[in-house]
């Protein structure tokens, strides 16, 4: 029966494939993000964000001139799409992260000079190279307790998984209260490994230094111990990173890897 049902889902995936390229960017959406609600595989789940980011841009623009709100989906997507290899789930990915970053230059231009069609040939193609993608239906539902949420976050962080980490923090601060202050230091701590994402994997130090000036803005006034963590190490260790990020943008970026050192750390309280 699961067997059955997984091919179900791959099933979906390849009708919401069809529509997307039928130019039925709505159905392609609705088809997409129920298999996206029920896939368990956090790589798949990234990737499958990633496509529905767009293809809801893509409805926003071709269907209701929508230039603005897809600008940020679009800006949203290649975060995720930053963080996968150039082909998954069958999909050349590096062709559709490049026409992405393409098709969101355009728009810009389009808001720019006050227009709002934007033609066909600026539309990101979703391009078959393989076998679709091994989907994992979902047997529980995530954790929503806090304490896991924050700390599976922090290992994500040191393990490198800047993405994951935004994305677990993300889920803490929905479970708090306004009125909790631990919420303005884990706006800090996303702002942090947003950073350390497009540092590491998108290659841009100039809009990591912005982030981590950001993030400075709002650590300094997170009081010592909250949540556990030496807040005033890592406000030190922030300024550390962004003044090396300032002077890494400054020399010029290239494509070899970014040194280890350039990531803030962050300590618990002994």
């Amino acid at each position: 029966m699961a067997d059955d049902a997984n091919e179900d889902r791959e099933g979906a995936f390849n009708r919401g494939l069809e529509a997307y390229r039928a130019g039925c960017h709505f159905d392609a959406y609705d088809i997409w993000t129920q298999v996206y609600q029920d896939e368990q595989n956090e790589t798949n789940r990234r990737f499958l964000q990633a496509i529905i980011q767009v293809t809801n841009a893509m409805h926003k623009v071709r269907h209701n001139a929508e230039l603005r709100g897809s600008v940020h989906l679009l800006e949203r997507a290649l975060l995720k799409l930053d963080a996968l290899p150039d082909v998954h789930g069958g999909i050349d990915l590096a062709t559709f992260r490049d026409a992405t970053r393409t098709c969101l230059a355009e728009i810009k231009r389009l808001l720019s000079v006050a227009q709002k069609n934007l033609e066909d040939a600026f539309i990101p193609p979703l391009s078959s190279v393989g076998a679709g993608p091994v989907l994992e239906p979902r047997v529980s539902p995530p954790s929503k307790d806090p304490e896991t949420l924050f700390q599976n976050g922090l290992d994500a962080y040191r393990a490198g998984r800047f993405y994951d980490a935004h994305e677990l923090w993300e889920d803490y601060r929905r479970t708090r209260p306004e009125s909790d202050p631990s919420r303005e230091l884990v706006k800090g701590l996303v702002l942090v490994a947003t950073a350390m994402h497009k540092l590491h994997r998108a290659k841009s130090p100039g809009g990591a230094a912005q982030l981590l000036e950001l993030a400075l803005d709002q650590l300094r006034d997170t009081p010592e111990g909250t949540l556990g963590l030496e807040v005033g190490a890592l406000v030190e260790e922030v300024s550390r990173v962004h003044h090396e990020v300032e002077e890494l943008e400054a020399k010029g970026a290239d494509s070899s890897p970014t040194p280890q050192s350039y990531i803030p750390k962050i300590k618990r309280v002994e």
